[in-house]
């Protein structure tokens, strides 16, 4: 999210710009405000944004002397500037300091959106330019390869590439792996910078190689490790398996983390199909968990140690039963013996299981007055071990218990207004601007008393609101998510499918997924 700072000497115009339009909608976080030109220059000394939307008349220092003062420190900061007044000279003199828009207040919004795509523009265009310009070899070479495993780059493409970024294609046979690096706590992109963990991991391979074998490893979307070999052998032997067994030791050693190494197809003969290799070790890793303690698995994509998982089966009663009486071990019991292993296996599979998790978890979500799925769904496709998501299943189970027994909070008359338009009204088109003046107040003080009482802007709220609902429709009805879009308050399918991502942490197609895999 790109930054966004405001600036006018009245308070209501600066605090109120936050509240005028969605300014998520064009990926956009406000970082605050101020009445004056030196004090936003006191805040931008130590927190850079990247646009600052200023009035021209203020006391102290005036938006043009700010706007001055800012391109000086932060060069590639985008101004927008606001004024009551038509001054021509104003207008020259903004232009010569690179400004994108010269507004006349009352602000006129169509036209403050218009200025936002433009520039949302230009932002594209200078990153574009910045990797052109920067020529980073290995990002390029690993946009290349993931394109590569993916399938979605032609052949003249990639052999022309190729030939550019040291990429082995004339070799016999090729193999190729996926390593996945397990923690329960946090995805491994917040733990280690992964380029670099992937280079370390090829660095060692190669070491146990030898000279035989070409090695290329990159981590991909997913924060997985893809390791490709080549080698002008035809014949696949057990030196690759114990070297990357050994290799996974070495990078265990280093971090202390699980590894699970997925092979993902027999022997490949040819460059053109690697990508079935890759496909099928990321459906592997899609399918099943790891529900034994084993710090590093080996697995490949036909092996007979992937079994039929067999979770089992709960009741809602019973279970709503124990989350009423709030005694904890016997709900703890009862989540142990829905997820369990009957039979000692390291690989299970992970459909039922989830499936299981998620009815606990949404039969909680349930008796919750206004229920944030997103907490529900956003970390499980992170999750590897059948340990991390009973984890995963109490952690939703203790705050649900929590909010039993927290009191329901009060609002005032004016903001109870607000809330019950929202529950009763979200399919139909609400904003700040219409419903204060059914109570004749300013929106933007209104804004600011919803903020202070529910700790959420407006449109955040409803917006939550909406995708609340449109997930309950979702998991227990079979309407097609358009018209889950529509019914919930979106016109725009796109727009709806952003917001859901944004507010649950995955697609409406992955949360319905999840919540029908044995189905």
């Amino acid at each position: 999210m790109r930054k966004v700072f405001f600036v006018d000497d009245e308070p209501l115009i600066a605090k109120g710009l936050s509240t005028v339009m969605d300014w998520g909608k064009y990926e956009l976080q406000i970082t605050g405000s101020a009445n004056d030109g030196l004090q936003a220059l006191e805040k931008l000394v130590h927190e850079p944004v990247d646009l600052l939307i200023t009035d021209i008349m203020m006391p102290n220092m005036n938006g043009l002397e700010l706007i001055k003062k800012v391109k000086e420190m932060q060069p590639h900061t985008k101004f927008i500037v606001l004024s009551g007044y038509d001054e021509f000279e104003y207008v020259k003199v903004g232009i010569t300091l690179g400004i994108q828009n010269y507004i006349l207040k009352p602000i006129n919004i169509e036209e403050l959106e218009a200025t936002i795509k433009h520039i949302r523009g230009d932002w594209e265009r200078e990153e574009l330019k910045r990797f052109r310009a920067e020529e980073d070899w290995k990002i390029l070479r690993s946009n290349v390869l993931q394109r590569w495993v993916n399938g979605d780059i032609e052949n003249p493409e990639l052999k022309h590439r190729a030939e550019l970024l040291g990429i082995p294609l004339n070799y016999a046979t090729y193999q190729v792996y996926v390593l996945r690096l397990m923690s329960d706590d946090r995805p491994m992109s917040y733990l280690y910078h992964l380029t670099n963990m992937a280079d370390e991991f090829c660095r060692v391979l190669s070491e146990e190689l030898g000279d035989r074998d070409e090695v290329i490893c990159f981590p991909d979307i997913d924060d997985d490790i893809v390791v490709l070999t080549a080698t002008m052998s035809e014949e696949h032997d057990t030196v690759q398996k114990r070297s990357m067994e050994n290799a996974m030791r070495k990078l265990h050693d280093l971090t202390g983390l699980r590894l699970w190494c997925v092979e993902g197809s027999p022997v490949i003969n040819d460059f053109k199909d690697i990508q079935k290799g890759y496909k099928r070790a990321k459906d592997l890793f899609g399918s099943y968990l790891i529900a034994g303690d084993d710090v590093l698995l080996y697995s490949s994509s036909s092996s007979n140690e992937l079994v039929q998982g067999n979770s089992s089966a709960t009741r809602s009663d019973t279970f709503a039963r124990l989350l009423i009486e709030g005694e904890i071990s016997a709900v703890q019991a009862y989540i142990a013996s829905a997820l369990h292993v009957s039979e000692s296996k390291q690989v299970i599979q992970r459909g039922p299981y989830f499936n299981t998790a998620v009815q606990l978890m949404v039969d909680v979500k349930d008796m919750e007055k206004n229920p944030d799925y997103a907490e529900v769904f956003g970390p499980m496709p992170h999750i590897n071990t059948l340990q991390g998501l009973r984890q995963h299943v109490w952690r939703i189970v203790e705050r649900g218990l929590k909010h039993q027994q927290e009191a329901e909070q009060g609002y005032s008359a004016h903001v109870s207004f607000l809330v019950e338009q929202v529950q009763h009204s979200y399919p139909e088109e609400l904003s700040l601007k219409t419903l204060s003046q059914r109570l004749q107040m300013h929106p933007n003080y209104l804004g600011q008393l919803f903020q202070q009482e529910v700790g959420a802007n407006f449109s955040d709220y409803l917006n939550q609101y909406r995708i609340e609902k449109a997930t309950q429709l979702l998991l227990h009805t079979d309407q097609k998510t358009a018209d889950i879009a529509f019914s919930v308050g979106y016109t725009d399918s796109s727009y709806f499918y952003r917001q859901f991502k944004k507010y649950t942490g995955v697609s409406p197609t992955e949360m319905r997924s999840m919540y029908t895999y044995s189905k």
